[in-house]
């Protein structure tokens, strides 16, 4: 199935969702524009994600999931926006998408949160003298994860942590951190080998990764503020997932 070349010229950038037929709930959000990349999906044979999957299982029963248009005529922006609003709205865990969409600042936020995040400065990077560890957990992050779903997200499942860093324990703070803004603290007490410990997440216990054990600081000065660089942009997220500040 394919749009015509005339309703393709009417959808711009548009908004659209998978939908499971067995109980009409959307299973996957995307955005595109101009195009046909609302049904490529539907020719994701084999491959292994959770949005192929669920295809399969579906077209198991002998059903097809079916493609609806959510919003259109949208700028390339809003597109954006107005994806990452249904998917902070339905919730990640209850979608096949791998990451939130665009932009934590301006996403699903409690009024606590909000006023946490706004009646405030950003905070410079520089200027925080406390020892911690910075773990970036955008990919996995939604707004309608438990406490102990975002816990056990910012404490595993970490690749190359140092043994000085896990004995010595000097940094000894966690910052769950999604687009530059901290969403939780946790005061590391131990570093344990990944798998090790009590989850909610499936285990990883490969060489090298590691996962510690701590305690949530909801009063911490940093919980909700925006981290941004010297030149006022929000902090990027590091390539292996964490960073150290004071930086190393």
């Amino acid at each position: 199935m394919k749009f015509s070349k005339l309703v393709k010229e009417q959808l711009g950038c548009y908004v659209y969702g998978l939908i499971d037929p067995s109980n009409d709930k959307i299973f996957y959000v995307g955005k595109a524009s101009h195009n046909n990349r609302a049904f490529d999906h539907l020719k994701e044979i084999g491959k292994e994600s959770g949005k192929a999957r669920k295809i399969a299982e579906i077209r198991a029963v002998n059903e097809e999931p079916r493609v609806e248009i959510l919003r259109y005529g949208l700028d390339e922006q809003t597109a954006f926006e107005v994806e990452a609003a249904i998917i902070d709205a339905l919730g990640l865990e209850n979608l096949t998408n791998v990451v939130r969409g665009h932009g934590v600042v301006k996403g699903r936020l409690t009024i606590e949160e909000l006023e946490r995040l706004h009646s405030v400065k950003p905070v410079l990077v520089d200027d925080i003298k406390e020892k911690c560890i910075l773990f970036y957990i955008n990919q996995t992050y939604s707004p309608t994860l438990s406490e102990p779903e975002i816990y056990d997200m910012t404490r595993q499942f970490w690749h190359g942590v140092s043994a000085e860093t896990r004995e010595k324990n000097e940094y000894n703070m966690a910052l769950a951190v999604v687009d530059g803004v901290v969403i939780q603290v946790y005061k590391i007490e131990a570093w344990f080998e990944a798998g090790s410990t009590l989850s909610t997440r499936a285990s990883k216990g490969k060489p090298n990764r590691w996962e510690f054990v701590g305690q949530a600081q909801d009063e911490h000065h940093l919980r909700g503020r925006l981290l941004v660089d010297s030149d006022g942009y929000p902090i990027p997220s590091m390539q292996q997932g964490y960073s150290y500040l004071p930086r190393k």
